[in-house]
């Protein structure tokens, strides 16, 4: 049994090397993307404004913003354009002033689903400069209380996107990267990306 695990494990290093010396920046291949972002339009927005449905806005304190995650997919299309698709997760709470009582809480939480497209701008086989550009839907939900109780609760749709001028990442079968830009996802976002074929 033992020498079993010890082959397969061989094996599987073997193919794993061998996978990594190939170009995966070539048309064909597929990439899964984990990240987080720190930034996004939602946190400015927010930052300024509340407003509770069906009332004036109120002042809102005490800003709590938890990165965005995101995870993606793209499919190298040629060897300058990825398309694919953004899925972004992210939350905020928050204290409302009404009438100069700080008793109310409010929980925003975002959901958002962008088609992307990457323009890869310089490439070598273990590194790529590239821009990206998603457009698509926003989901939020917000739930405010007072003294535990649910005095309101709400969802409305918005549109989601983001422009990254300049994104960078490093590797082969697995990359590191960041990206600059602004929107749903934010001014900053860092991950981790896996490169595939099938």
């Amino acid at each position: 049994m033992k020498k079993l695990f010890l082959t397969a494990g061989i094996l599987f290093v073997a193919l794993i090397v061998g996978y990594a010396q190939v170009d995966m920046n070539q048309p064909g291949f597929h990439d899964l993307s984990i990240s987080a972002g720190y930034g996004s339009n939602a946190q400015f927005i927010d930052s300024y404004k509340k407003v509770i449905s069906g009332y004036p806005s109120y002042e809102a304190k005490d800003f709590k913003f938890f990165p965005t995650v995101n995870a993606e997919y793209a499919y190298r299309l040629s060897s300058k354009i990825a398309l694919g698709a953004v899925l972004s997760f992210q939350v905020a709470d928050s204290h409302i002033l009404n009438e100069g009582e700080d008793n109310t809480k409010a929980r925003d939480t975002w959901y958002s689903l962008m088609p992307q497209a990457r323009f890869f701008w310089y490439t070598t086989d273990n590194m790529n400069v590239y821009s990206k550009v998603a457009f698509g839907l926003n989901a939020r939900r917000n739930k405010y209380t007072n003294n535990n109780d649910i005095i309101e609760k709400f969802r409305d749709f918005n549109i989601a996107w983001q422009v990254s001028a300049i994104g960078f990442e490093y590797g082969n079968l697995v990359c590191g990267f960041a990206e600059a830009g602004f929107g749903t996802q934010g001014f900053i976002v860092a991950g981790i990306r896996m490169k595939f074929a099938f």
